[in-house]
């Protein structure tokens, strides 16, 4: 019993640790990618990956602003809970989406100055899909426990409907609350004079961005975590399919940047439409 416990906690601590390793390539790639697709110049990863050497350093030294701190924690608590190669870690049990995706969205609204018109109009859709996704979780599969209980029960026994109604979730909530960009952050930074300040608020940025992005791939393809107990083999599989569902999501935001479709009402509408629909329509085949 000791040593499963202790199996576990390693496990969530290499899961956020692989996971803050990932921050930096995923902000580059979000950053970078669509400016390569449109002929420009682009850098390599190595100065996000310094930047964020600098700031766990610089995090690791003095104290961050308080609400800087909290919107942190609550991007490193999502990134600990939400299944990331296997669903056995120490705090499986408290991956609830609708939790974590509103903890994430609150974390967005505290971070700099945003304005509360412009942001409640991304958040709010966001908020309804969330509750969209939880009410069909419990519709096509009632006895899943979050996301962890939702990943085994996908396992045993595929749920006709819940995959694609999770899908199209997942791409009205990409639609209507993306990350955040540069000039977002610049807005929300507009009063912050100290440059250190400004630079570790745009790491924290990352951190929260992940997070989302770690969040929306779960939901894309929770079958593709790997279940507690499915030995070495499995644990490599589910560790390829992290990085390609990760991957996924990212080339859906790029490409939804690229088509100017992000915060775009009506095809979050349509999106969540399309998943009641899929939803309803996998439980009455069965």
């Amino acid at each position: 019993m000791m040593m499963a416990v202790l199996f576990a906690v390693a496990q969530t601590l290499f899961q956020c640790v692989l996971l803050l390793l990932l921050t930096p390539l995923m902000a580059w790639m979000l950053e970078e990618l669509p400016r390569w697709v449109n002929g420009e110049a682009v850098s390599g990863p190595v100065r996000h990956v310094r930047r964020a050497g600098l700031f766990w350093r610089a995090a690791f030294r003095q104290p961050l602003a308080p609400g800087m701190a909290l919107v942190l924690a609550v991007s490193l608590l999502s990134l600990a809970v939400l299944p990331a190669v296997t669903t056995g870690g120490a705090l499986i049990s408290l991956a609830n989406p609708l939790l974590v995706g509103i903890l994430l969205l609150v974390g967005r609204l505290m971070l700099g100055c945003p304005s509360l018109r412009d942001e409640g109009r991304r958040v709010l859709p966001a908020v309804l899909v969330l509750c969209l996704t939880e009410a069909l979780i419990a519709l096509a599969a009632p006895g899943a426990d979050g996301l962890g209980g939702l990943c085994a029960m996908l396992h045993i026994e595929p749920v006709p409907g819940l995959e694609g109604a999770l899908g199209a979730c997942v791409l009205a909530l990409a639609i209507s609350c993306p990350p955040l960009r540069e000039d977002d952050m610049l807005l929300r930074l507009d009063g912050m004079k100290d440059r250190a300040a400004r630079d570790m608020a745009r790491q924290v940025a990352q951190v929260l961005n992940f997070a989302w992005i770690f969040l929306l791939a779960d939901l894309a393809l929770p079958i593709s975590v790997g279940l507690r107990d499915a030995g070495l083999s499995g644990w490599f599989v589910g560790l390829a399919a992290l990085l390609a569902r990760v991957l996924l999501v990212v080339m859906v935001l790029v490409t939804l940047r690229l088509t100017a479709q992000e915060r775009s009402e009506r095809l979050t509408a349509l999106f969540a439409g399309v998943a009641l629909l899929l939803a309803l329509a996998g439980r009455f085949a069965t």
